[in-house]
Formats: structure tokens, sequence, C-alpha cells
């Protein structure tokens, strides 16, 4: 499985990841796994979300943030507000076209990516450490590529 944790159901970063992701489902199949995406919205939000970015894969809500925090899922330190990567990362997804919205969750839960082996071993995690910083979708398919052997 492929777990992609993402902000909230408004973030600009999380649209411009799943926006990446949901064509790459195909390869996640194929490779014999399955994609699921966590957001820390309410089911509500998480429908307009999945219709809006055409997320057919497992989406689930998580306002009590019980997965975030199994995961080891960051939230940002103060300094992250003064780390120009921060500023980096919104001036690149605005400019393929994702804006920031309504908050939709938990404005200061970070991302992360996982792949997880049927026997629960994780040979991938990655943590965010500011808001938008995401593996890249190729990164992600080589990572489950080789922790599955395929």
């Amino acid at each position: 499985m492929v777990l992609a944790l993402i902000r909230y159901f408004g973030c600009q970063f999380c649209k411009d990841h799943v926006s990446q992701l949901v064509p790459a489902v195909t390869a996640i199949h194929e490779a014999g796994a399955e994609l699921v995406i966590v957001g820390s919205g309410n089911p509500s939000m998480a429908a307009f979300f999945a219709e809006d970015y055409g997320v057919t894969t497992p989406l689930f809500t998580d306002p009590t943030r019980e997965v975030y925090q199994a995961f080891g899922a960051r939230r940002p330190t103060r300094s992250a507000l003064l780390n120009p990567r921060l500023y980096w990362n919104g001036l690149r997804v605005m400019l393929r076209g994702h804006w920031p919205g309504k908050v939709q969750g938990d404005l200061a839960q970070l991302e992360g990516v996982f792949v997880i082996l049927p026997n629960g071993d994780m040979p991938f995690a990655y943590h965010s450490r500011v808001a938008g910083d995401l593996p890249s979708i190729p990164r992600v398919l080589d990572e489950l590529k080789g922790a599955i052997g395929r």
C-alpha cells in the first residue's frame, strides 16, 4: 500500500500532490499495491475533494489525527514559517494552478508518504518538514517497486 497523508482538503500542496498521485494509480496497481489517502477534515470535505480531483482510490478522514500520530507525521515548528522552502513550495504549486482554499481540516498538520507491505513492514517513510515538502511520484513508485521486488 502507498499511504498518502495530506494536510487538509483545501491545502494547495495537497491538491497538487493528489493531482499527481491520481494518474499514478494504474502504476501503483500494476506494482500490486493500492493508494490510500487520508486527510484531516470531515467526510463531507473528503467527498468534495474526491470529486474535484478524481480520486477513485480509498480516501479516509482522520479529524482526530490518530493516523498521523501513529505514523509520526510532523507538525511544523515556529521556524518552519521562516523556511524559504515553504514559500518556494507555495509558489511552485501556484504556478501549476493550485491555490489555497478554505481550511478543511488541521492547518498545522504536515504531510507524509509511506509504503507499507502486507506483513506490516514499512520500507519507505517520508515525513514532510515544511508544507509541500513531498517526494516525487517517480520516487514513490521506485520505492514501491523496490519494496515489492518488481
